[in-house]
């Protein structure tokens, strides 16, 4: 059995390539049950997003052709189309490309958060159509994990990385928490819409809107209002008396010329009392007129200002990328670890039975030849045969848990020196049945009675 990842994202396919791939939430259910089915594999699960389509799936050798085939036949595409796009990925490596993603460092947007939920989400959705059993299980768990540590351990997802979140970061500087502040958008366009939605969604209370298409304002308002009523539509004329009541003022006009001059800024902060102004001018050309920075108590960022800070602010991104590739490798080496430890499980199980068998036998037999013990005398027996075959069993299930995640031959070596046969399923890796896991808790409890008496010594 083996680890496979067959996909392409936005590095490798444009767009028009992507989005054929594409699969909406209700689509995966089918899309899993069929990826199982035409495929044979074992385990499967499918991430898929705008900018990446990815299929991890555990199956014999020889699956990588089916899962090609399955990609064809169930978006109706042909593989030779597809496959200057594809990229594949085995075993650990696939481990590390996950275990990438789910940190961000492999999106469009260096650190992004979105793409961890929707690692999330992919995981769900297998678990929940019965797609997945222990290996890709592990696999999402330990992903998820890994891009938890790399946001809290390191500063890859901090820092806003669009004009409007780094408005909201400017703002947080300086008036704090934004809850019970006033926005003015002079302009209903796009770019000055979505900047009062980051300031909104951060905290602000009352937006006023201001157009010279008074209807345009009135539109802009209402999309506000769909919540709660926090917007106001301003008529352009009275904007400048409206200035004093905003804490932030985000102007995004198409004006050959400024809108808000000095005069008007000045006159505002005498209303206010000089309380700190927030100006963002987003507009080419300028709305603002830039004197407006030389006073007191007044800031004022144009785009070059912000797109200055969201570029600072991904420089830092990017320092930090060392740390996470960090994390990450340490990560798959224990995932990978985990992953060759499987080898040994069989040989573990049938090494543990094996030696239950044969107290099992002895303690029988010698009970037969005692037939005056009493229960008790007899349970005395049986806890000394399990004691004895407990230490006997713990450095050889030890060293087996060991070599079984270094990857070593020695796991062989053992199965033939202890004459092991392995049951079918415990080759398949399916499970560990009870005589090991009884047999393995002995060897432990036997070992840390031993290094207790060693302490003690």
């Amino acid at each position: 059995m083996q680890l496979f990842l067959l996909g392409l994202n936005h590095k490798t396919a444009p767009v028009e390539v992507r989005e054929q791939l594409a699969l909406a939430p209700a689509q995966l259910p089918h899309a899993l049950r069929g990826l199982r089915e035409a495929s044979g594999v074992r385990e499967a699960a499918i991430l898929s997003t705008c900018n990446r389509a990815e299929i991890y799936a555990v199956g014999p050798n020889d699956s990588l052709p089916r899962l090609e085939k399955f990609l064809q036949d169930f978006h109706h595409l042909p593989l030779a189309g597809l496959n200057p796009y594809l990229y594949q990925r085995y075993d650990a490596d696939s481990a590390r490309h996950l275990f990438q993603v789910a940190c961000g460092v492999d999106s469009l947007v260096l650190g992004e958060s979105q793409i961890l939920g929707q690692v999330k989400t992919a995981f769900e959705a297998a678990r929940t159509h019965g797609a997945i059993s222990n290996i890709l299980d592990e696999l999402f768990r330990r992903a998820i994990s890994c891009g938890k540590r790399a946001r809290s351990e390191t500063a890859i997802g901090r820092g806003a990385l669009s004009v409007g979140s780094a408005a909201v970061e400017l703002a947080r500087q300086i008036f704090g928490p934004l809850s019970g502040h006033t926005v003015l958008i002079l302009g209903a366009g796009k770019m000055s819409a979505l900047t009062a939605q980051h300031l909104v969604a951060s905290g602000a209370r009352c937006v006023l809107v201001a157009n010279r298409t008074h209807a345009r304002a009135v539109e802009l308002a209402e999309q506000f209002n769909q919540e709660k009523p926090i917007a106001e539509a301003v008529f352009w004329e009275e904007f400048p008396q409206r200035l004093a009541e905003a804490d932030i003022v985000i102007a995004s006009t198409q004006a050959p010329g400024f809108v808000v001059t000095v005069e008007q800024v000045a006159a505002a902060m005498k209303a206010r009392r000089q309380r700190p102004l927030f100006l963002v001018d987003i507009a080419v050309p300028r709305d603002i007129e830039p004197g407006a920075h030389q006073l007191d108590n007044v800031f004022l960022y144009d785009i070059d200002d912000l797109q200055g800070v969201v570029n600072n602010n991904l420089a830092q991104r990017a320092r930090e990328l060392q740390q996470v590739e960090s994390i990450i490798e340490a990560e798959v080496t224990d995932w990978a670890g985990w992953y060759r430890s499987r080898e040994a499980q069989p040989i573990m199980a049938a090494l543990a039975q094996h030696a239950a068998q044969i107290r099992d036998k002895e303690v029988a037999a010698t009970l037969a030849q005692l037939p005056n013990l009493s229960p008790r005398e007899q349970e005395i027996v049986r806890a000394l045969a399990k004691s004895i075959s407990g230490k006997l069993m713990h450095a050889p299930l030890r060293h087996l848990r060991e070599a079984g995640e270094a990857g070593s031959a020695d796991v062989e070596v053992l199965r033939r020196a202890f004459s092991l046969e392995l049951a079918a399923d415990h080759a398949n890796g399916k499970s560990l049945n009870g005589a090991m896991a009884q047999e393995t808790e002995n060897s432990e409890g036997m070992a840390a009675e031993d290094d207790e008496a060693g302490d003690r010594a």
